[in-house]
This record gives structure tokens, C-alpha cells and sequence, in this order.
């Protein structure tokens, strides 16, 4: 049960730190954040991750092991993460740098080869 709540706390962790950049904020919650509100989600993605790294620490005993799983949270986490704002951001801007599909169009030497067989 820890396992997984060590899980969900890298999520929001990763989410929190996600929301304390620029870019991200933007495309997820629309406009820059202020400085103070950047300080408060990386306050609080550190905490999360610690808190993270503290519930594996009591899940796995030895330490080693315990680092690997959590970096293995972590990866899972941080994926998850970068799919939903991927989700978030497409809907919110769904044209945004998008062209309509065209069709291919055959180069010319197989357009001439294709002609030459039908004439033959």
C-alpha cells in the first residue's frame, strides 16, 4: 500500500514541479506564473518527493534496493506526467502548429513507370 502511495506522491510531486515552469503552466493552467507561485510548486514538489523517497525508504529497508524502486516510481510518475500535460495541452490548443494532412503524392519517375507499364 505504501508502494503505491509513494507512487501518487511522486505524481503530484512531478505535476507540482511541471506547474513551476513557464511553459508547462501555460499550456495546463493558461498565462505565466508569478514568481511566488513558481517558489510555492517547487517547495512543494520537493516535499512530495522527499515524502516519496521516505514512504520507499520504509516499503524497501535496504537502501539500495529502496533507491532503485524509487527511481522506478519516478520514471513511471514523471511518464505519466508528461503524457496527461501532452492530453491537457492538445485539447486546450488542438491546431496549434498543425497542418492538414495532404496526401502523398507519388514521386515523378514512378509516375512515369507506372505510366509506361500500362502502355505496354
Amino acid at each position: 500500500m505504501q508502494g503505491w502511495l509513494s507512487l501518487i506522491l511522486c505524481g503530484f510531486g512531478f505535476a507540482a514541479l511541471s506547474l513551476a515552469m513557464p511553459r508547462h503552466h501555460e499550456e495546463v493552467l493558461g498565462g505565466k506564473p508569478p514568481r511566488r507561485r513558481r517558489i510555492l510548486y517547487r517547495a512543494a514538489a520537493i516535499a512530495l518527493l522527499a515524502l516519496s523517497f521516505a514512504l520507499a525508504l520504509q516499503v524497501w529497508p535496504n537502501l539500495t534496493i529502496a533507491i532503485s524502486a524509487w527511481l522506478g516510481l519516478a520514471t513511471v510518475a514523471a511518464f505519466a506526467v508528461a503524457m496527461l500535460i501532452r492530453q491537457i495541452a492538445e485539447r486546450r490548443e488542438p491546431q496549434r502548429g498543425k497542418k492538414p494532412a495532404r496526401p502523398a503524392r507519388p514521386p515523378a519517375a514512378v509516375e512515369t513507370a507506372a505510366k509506361g507499364d500500362k502502355a505496354a
